[in-house]
Parts: structure tokens; C-alpha cells; sequence
């Protein structure tokens, strides 16, 4: 992290669509984590196993870890960090 940029702690409530009971968790993320350290935090905040694929839909943009014989996304997942995004107060992406 460079001296310009300022770390910030990220509160997320990651839900479920489509699931009745709402299945939800509540997780912080440092602003210096990437799409990847996501994904596994995610992984285990939801006690998965690393078997659930995943897609983020970020300011219109898919971004996700590829799996062979799945999705294949542009930007490398261990790259982008979220800081990138310049997040807003109560800012949802899918």
C-alpha cells in the first residue's frame, strides 16, 4: 500500500438472493483486499467449502476467480483491490 493511499475497513452484509429464510453474514474487509481474499472470505464466512462458484457484479463489471470449464473474467481477481472501486456510503454490487 502505497503512502497516498489510506486504509479503510469495509463492513459488507453479503446475502443470498432467492433464499427464504434470508441467509446473511456480515463481514470487515480491509480496503487493500483484493476480488480473490473476497471470495475466500466470503468462502468461509458462509462455511463453504470452496465449491460455491461465484460472480461479482461491480459497477456493471464481472469480476470472479475462474474455474476450468466455467466463467472466464478479464481482470485478474488477485489484482484488483477493492479500493479501486471508490465505494460510496451503502454502495451495493451484486
Amino acid at each position: 500500500m502505497s503512502k497516498s493511499e489510506q486504509l479503510v475497513i469495509y463492513q459488507l452484509h453479503i446475502f443470498i438472493l432467492g433464499i427464504s429464510p434470508m441467509i446473511w453474514r456480515r463481514v470487515k474487509i480491509r480496503s487493500d483486499s483484493t476480488i480473490a481474499d473476497l471470495h475466500y472470505i466470503i468462502q468461509i464466512a458462509m462455511g463453504w467449502t470452496d465449491s460455491h462458484l461465484h460472480r461479482f457484479i461491480i459497477h456493471g463489471k464481472h469480476y470472479g476467480i475462474a474455474q476450468i470449464g466455467g466463467m472466464w473474467f478479464s481482470d485478474d481477481p488477485r489484482v484488483v483491490k477493492l479500493s479501486d472501486f471508490g465505494w460510496r456510503m451503502r454502495e451495493r454490487f451484486l
